[in-house]
């Protein structure tokens, strides 16, 4: 850290010097602008002023193919880069339908150059036409019924519902991994709050939510794979404690988001009180397990545990509320 003394000319005029290092690296001169951004009461950011921000990313192709290329792609994408260029002595067929898949399964980034030997992806998404709210309020709600729907496909044994609960969570990573980008976008700008309209803090705290809930459609989508899977249905008994563990799960599931969104820290110690009580009933429940045959038991024992986890998530969601509704210092 370095410290400058405030100078005042024309008895009008405030004027602090720049760090002659810094002014070096940034290739300032004599007539160039710099851009200042009063951030806080106590905070001004000052940046070199430059006709474009836009950052520009390579990703070296190697040998890198399938869900390896894909998932280096979305690390570039989630750390913000706006331009990203594919870079390969020969780009394969098979390495070209990954990126344009990958594109395709997210949101923001369009294909704009292709050649022998590179594909330029720019991302077309501004930051200003994203809401993390309403984006979280989406994600909660496929999520939401997602779950309820999973336990539904195996309790009424429909594996049509449960082959579109998977579908579904597609739809929940694209959305997440957006967030997630501008999460990340935030971190290394701070500037970026103007843009998105919210504080690093309310960001942080959504998406720590929005984990939570991608979380949960993971298990919502590994409850339809039992139902896909499973033989038979499920005898009644052992059904209705399925609808029943999974209708409560649900409801601490909305109150847990209730309670972030308002932020509400009764609900949400109301919620973490609650789910002690969810818990018991779902060991309860599992010794039912004990009169089934062996595989089935097995399969349906991992539903109970999916619905104990999205109980688990349900909690951390509440936890976060109450870090939410803290007062800052």
């Amino acid at each position: 850290m370095e410290t400058r003394r405030v100078q005042i000319t024309g008895g009008a005029t405030f004027m602090v010097t720049l760090p002659k290092d810094w002014a070096e690296a940034q290739k300032l001169h004599a007539g160039a602008e710099i851009e200042l951004h009063p951030h806080s009461p106590d905070l001004l950011i000052l940046r070199p002023h430059r006709d474009s921000q836009l950052t520009r990313g390579v990703l070296q192709l190697n040998a890198k193919t399938g869900d390896t290329l894909m998932r280096a792609f979305i690390s570039m994408y989630v750390a913000g880069f706006d331009i990203i260029e594919v870079r390969g002595e020969r780009i394969t067929p098979e390495q070209r339908q990954t990126i344009r898949k990958i594109t395709q399964a997210l949101i923001g980034p369009e294909i704009m150059e292709e050649s022998r030997d590179s594909i330029v992806i720019h991302n077309l998404l501004n930051l200003s036409e994203l809401s993390a709210p309403k984006t979280l309020e989406r994600i909660f709600l496929m999520v939401h019924d997602m779950f309820t729907d999973a336990v539904r496909a195996l309790t009424d044994y429909d594996a049509e519902l449960a082959h579109d609960i998977a579908a579904r969570d597609e739809d929940v990573d694209r959305l997440y991994l957006m967030l997630y980008r501008q999460f990340r976008i935030a971190l290394r700008d701070l500037l970026a709050e103007e843009a998105l309209g919210i504080s690093r803090v309310k960001l942080f705290d959504t998406h720590t939510v929005a984990r939570q809930l991608e979380r949960i459609a993971d298990h919502a989508v590994k409850i339809a794979r039992v139902t896909t899977v499973i033989k038979v249905p499920a005898p009644p008994k052992v059904a209705d404690a399925l609808h029943k563990g999974g209708e409560h799960v649900a409801n601490l599931l909305k109150e847990s988001v209730d309670a972030f969104r308002s932020p509400d820290p009764d609900l949400a110690s109301q919620v973490i009180d609650k789910a002690s009580g969810v818990e018991e009933r779902l060991m309860k429940a599992i010794k039912l397990l004990w009169d089934l045959a062996p595989q089935e038991a097995q399969l349906i024992g991992i539903a109970f545990d999916s619905i104990g986890r999205v109980k688990d998530y349900s909690v951390n969601i509440a936890e976060t509320a109450l870090n939410t509704a803290a007062p800052m210092p």
